[in-house]
């Protein structure tokens, strides 16, 4: 038996992430030739597309000009002019702001109060101005973007492929996080390479919806679907997988698919707005789980709980390996010896011997999982297997976050690195929001009794 209760804790905890691990593996392998868009030609037969921009303040966020620039560049590089750019805003001023750009602005009224509350409200005014212009046909479609969303060639000519085949009604791409790379915090810009991975199970929830996971910019969606759903779903932070839950029941499995086309955007620039990023993530989809059937709910839970239990696996993990290799690191250098007149001696064969034999202690962390006598060593394998996946998906996702960036190869090689290193601790700040999230979530329904509070939208730097 494992006499160390921290590390039977960790084992177990390890053992319940072997799912998830396979499911990553397996949709990575399966998804890998169509995640992005590649068979693309300019075939004349236009549709009417909205790229809608909605954000908080144009004039505040400078960074949406610059996603304005970069739909008018890639159009005009694929010879496509049947389109409009909609900026959906708070702030009445984004129309001087913007007075110059080749865009329509859009100011959400300030006495329109819908049942929905921030981005969903500027989402469900969108929905009644195209409805007084009679936009809301089939012959429409809509391209949501955030703030800092970048539009380039491939995206365009992916999302008008996708229209063109009638492969649904609405589809999303993948979404990479090269820009602002070197201005943002280098712990959470490496931090993002996990959300870039995690696209590769966005196709397989796209092709088999309910989606339990839909980003609410990359989403290409025909415009009279949009206007029968709706985004009025109360007070939630998660209004993206709710709309994607809803268009499941009302248009069934066949309504959505894959475009292909990549959205390029930027990490949070600090840790603070990286937190309450995936802090709004993770309460958004606690208010949702009411509202789902039992089989989407099971998913949704164990989804929450995975990340829940990530930060305590990480924790008892990291402080287990620290605990184990700290003094055998120390005692590499126990044969040092030095005085005060500054005379060092060292004993250089002595210290190559230790280093030989460092391993062979009795307090190895890995000695558990080959012990035939307290694991089946198939069981160490697949524990293994899940450790190597996770590391895989951190350094596939920042190969495909820094693909796009103009940062040299010797430094991308130090990136890479540098992510493996400090991968223990990515993972801590990843999973951390959620494990506060949820203890904040439940404690504060408890206190209002199982009335949920709605939570403020924190706006993040740009």
């Amino acid at each position: 038996m494992i006499d160390n209760p921290a590390l039977m804790i960790a084992m177990i905890l390890w053992i319940f992430f072997i799912p998830n691990a396979v499911k990553l593996f397996y949709r990575f392998i399966r998804n890998n030739r169509q995640f992005i868009e590649k068979d693309l030609r300019r075939i004349p037969n236009d549709p009417k597309i909205i790229f809608q921009i909605t954000t908080k303040s144009a004039t505040r966020t400078s960074v949406v000009k610059r996603g304005i620039r970069s739909i008018i560049d890639s159009c005009k590089a694929t010879n496509y002019s049947k389109y409009e750019i909609l900026v959906v805003t708070e702030d009445s001023n984004d129309e001087n702001t913007l007075r110059s750009m080749p865009c329509k602005v859009l100011c959400v009224d300030k006495s329109f109060s819908p049942n929905a509350i921030k981005k969903a409200r500027a989402l469900q005014y969108a929905i009644l101005h195209r409805r007084k212009l009679k936009q809301q046909s089939s012959d429409h479609w809509i391209f949501h973007m955030d703030d800092e969303s970048y539009v380039v060639t491939q995206t365009v000519l992916s999302i008008l492929k996708f229209i063109r085949e009638k492969r649904g009604i609405a589809s999303e791409g993948p979404i990479f996080y090269p820009l602002k790379f070197e201005k943002a915090n280098r712990i959470t810009a490496l931090a993002e390479s996990m959300r870039s991975f995690g696209c590769f199970e966005c196709v397989t929830h796209m092709h088999n919806p309910p989606p339990i996971h839909m980003h609410g910019s990359n989403l290409l969606v025909r415009s009279d679907v949009e206007d029968k759903i709706g985004w009025e779903f109360g007070p939630i932070l998660a209004e993206d997988q709710r709309f994607g839950y809803e268009l499941y029941k009302k248009y069934g499995r066949n309504s959505m698919g894959w475009h292909g086309g990549i959205l390029l955007e930027q990490p949070p620039l600090n840790i603070k707005d990286h937190f309450m990023q995936r802090r709004r993530w993770v309460i958004g989809n606690l208010q949702n789980i009411e509202n789902f059937s039992k089989f989407f709910k099971f998913r949704l839970i164990y989804k929450c709980t995975s990340f829940f239990l990530g930060f305590v696996s990480g924790v008892i993990s990291l402080g287990l390996a620290m605990y184990i290799n700290i003094p055998k690191a120390v005692s590499v250098f126990s044969y040092a010896s030095f005085d005060w007149n500054n005379n060092i001696g060292f004993d250089l064969f002595v210290w190559l011997d230790r280093i030989t034999h460092i391993n062979s202690s009795y307090n190895e962390i890995f000695r558990p999982l080959t012990d035939i006598q307290i694991f089946d060593s198939t069981l160490a394998l697949i524990l293994l297997f899940s450790w190597l996946v996770w590391l895989l998906s951190y350094q596939v996702g920042l190969y495909l976050n820094l693909k796009y960036t103009k940062i040299g190869w010797l430094k991308r090689i130090f990136l890479h690195i540098q992510t493996l290193i400090l991968a223990p601790f990515l993972g801590l700040l990843e999973s951390f929001p959620a494990f506060y999230s949820v203890i904040e979530f439940y404690f504060h329904k408890l206190l209002r009794q199982n009335k949920i509070k709605s939570y403020d939208f924190y706006v993040i730097e740009k």
